[in-house]
């Protein structure tokens, strides 16, 4: 089980987020619409593997918002 601490402060940093909700859902929209690439260079994804990971965690993050708002 996670840390009650880290989590505390993870739902804190969540709650204080600014929620930009026009962006996430024309975002929503078009992934809806399109779906996920998948013409993804490997080379690529190796070299910014971290910031494409933070990317993925944010817009979870922010489909799940947009979901339950």
């Amino acid at each position: 089980m996670p840390d009650r601490d880290l989590v505390q402060a993870r739902v804190r940093e969540l709650a204080g987020r600014d929620w930009d909700l026009g962006s996430i859902e024309a975002r929503y929209r078009t992934l809806l619409a399109e779906g996920i690439s998948r013409r993804l260079d490997r080379q690529v994804v190796l070299s910014r593997r971290a910031e494409l990971l933070d990317r993925v965690q944010r817009r979870a993050e922010e489909y799940e918002y947009l979901t339950h708002s």
